[in-house]
C-alpha cells in the first residue's frame, strides 16, 4: 500500500512539471492509481508459472475481469494486467506492482513505471494501420529523461501484411493477418509486429517496442477471448 501511495505521490510531482499534455493526463491517472490502491494486487504470473499453468480457457475463466498478459522476449519475465481505464477508446492497463500501459486500437500509446516510459504516442493515419500495406507513415514518441526533461523521436515507419498467418493463443489456433511495422529515426530502429483477426483491427498478440532502455514486450490479448470475440 504504502508502495502505491509513494507511487501516486511521484507522479502528480512530475505531472506539476510537465507540459499541456501531461497536466491533461494528472486527472485521468490519478483516477486510475486510485484504483490500484482500492483494489488491492492482482493474481501474480510469478506463482502461476511456478506451479506449470497451462494457460487455457479453462484457466482464462478464473478471472473475473478483463485481463492482458505482457511478457518479455524470452518468456522469463511476465506479468498479468486488469483493465483499469478508458479515456477517449484509450484502455489503460495496470499490473500489481503498478506499472500500467495504454493503448489506440490495440497500439502501444504509453506507459507508467517503467525506467525509461513512453510518455505519449502521436500516430498519423492510426485508423488505417490494419488495412493496407504503408510505404510512408510518421509517428512521434515523447520519454521521460530521468530529469523532468522530455526527449522526442520522431520515426519514418513502412507497414507490410502477411495473410493467413496460423496464430495459437490458449491454445486455440486461429487465422490471423500478420501486420510488420519497420520503424526509423536517426540511429535507432525498432520492428513492431501484430497479429490481427481478418478484416478486424482487433489486435490479438503482438511484439511491440517500448524505447531504448526498455525494448520490446510481448502483448497477449486475452481480453478478446472474454469479450466473446473470438
Amino acid at each position: 500500500m504504502i508502495k502505491y501511495i509513494f507511487f501516486l505521490s511521484s507522479l502528480f510531482c512530475l505531472s506539476c512539471s510537465s507540459d499541456n499534455i501531461i497536466r491533461s493526463e494528472k486527472t485521468d491517472f490519478y483516477n486510475i492509481y486510485k484504483d490500484i490502491i482500492i483494489r488491492g494486487p492482482v493474481p501474480s504470473l510469478e506463482a502461476e508459472k511456478k506451479e506449470q499453468t497451462v494457460y487455457n480457457r479453462e484457466w482464462l475463466s478464473k478471472f473475473n475481469q478483463p485481463i492482458i498478459l505482457l511478457s518479455s522476449l524470452d518468456g522469463k519475465n511476465a506479468a498479468i494486467l486488469i483493465v483499469l481505464g478508458n479515456y477517449q477508446n484509450k484502455l489503460t492497463w495496470v499490473s500489481s506492482d503498478g506499472i500500467s500501459i495504454s493503448f489506440e486500437d490495440g497500439i502501444l500509446i504509453a506507459t507508467r513505471g517503467y525506467s525509461q516510459d513512453l510518455i505519449e504516442a502521436q500516430h498519423e493515419d492510426l485508423d488505417k494501420l490494419f488495412t493496407q500495406n504503408i510505404l510512408n507513415r510518421f509517428k512521434t514518441y515523447r520519454f521521460l529523461n530521468g530529469k523532468n526533461r522530455y526527449e522526442e523521436m520522431k520515426f519514418s515507419c513502412s507497414v507490410k501484411s502477411e495473410q493467413s498467418r496460423s496464430s495459437k493463443i490458449l491454445n486455440v489456433p486461429l487465422k490471423t493477418t500478420k501486420f510488420i511495422e519497420s520503424c526509423q529515426a536517426d540511429d535507432t530502429r525498432h520492428t513492431n509486429e501484430y497479429y490481427v483477426l481478418p478484416n478486424t483491427n482487433i489486435v490479438i498478440k503482438s511484439k511491440q517496442w517500448i524505447s531504448k532502455a526498455n525494448g520490446y514486450v510481448i502483448i497477449h490479448n486475452y481480453y478478446a477471448f472474454q469479450n466473446n470475440l473470438l
